[in-house]
């Protein structure tokens, strides 16, 4: 019997992410393929509804909009925080992290901006405000 792609169901995906460009971003050839419970795995929406109703062997082409995929770029996600928390090896713009959010979550970021006494951090996702193609071929559904 077939199964397909609903919420509680454990579904395996093969994919390539790229942005609307054309340029990769992250793929399952290099990441490895990806296994998640539908509906409770926190992923992008478009995704989520894209591959709903799907079973193994469909393979679609979703290009989603931010507001659909990674969000838009927030204006209150940039923060300015004191430069000395800031190792030296740290400061330069374009620097990722993580750091612990709230119940343990995680939470990442990127510098931003340096100034004198302060360090702009954008606490966005790093996809936020990009056009993105997913390219997903679902491998297994199961219970």
């Amino acid at each position: 019997m077939e199964q397909y792609v609903q919420a509680g169901k454990i579904v395996c995906l093969q994919y390539t992410l790229s942005l609307a460009d054309g340029t990769p971003v992250d793929s399952s050839n290099a990441s490895g393929t990806w296994t998640y419970v539908h509906g409770e795995t926190r992923m992008p929406a478009g995704l989520t509804s894209g591959v709903e109703g799907l079973k193994a062997g469909d393979r679609v082409l979703l290009e989603l909009a931010p507001e659909n995929a990674f969000g838009r770029i927030e204006p209150e996600a940039f923060q300015q925080l004191p430069r000395e928390r800031f190792p030296d090896s740290t400061l330069y713009i374009g620097y990722s992290s993580e750091v612990a959010g709230p119940g343990g979550s995680i939470i990442a970021f990127r510098i931003h901006a340096i100034q004198d006494d302060t360090v702009t951090i954008d606490l966005n996702h790093p996809l936020a405000g990009e056009h993105v193609v997913f390219d997903v071929t679902v491998i297994h559904v199961q219970d």
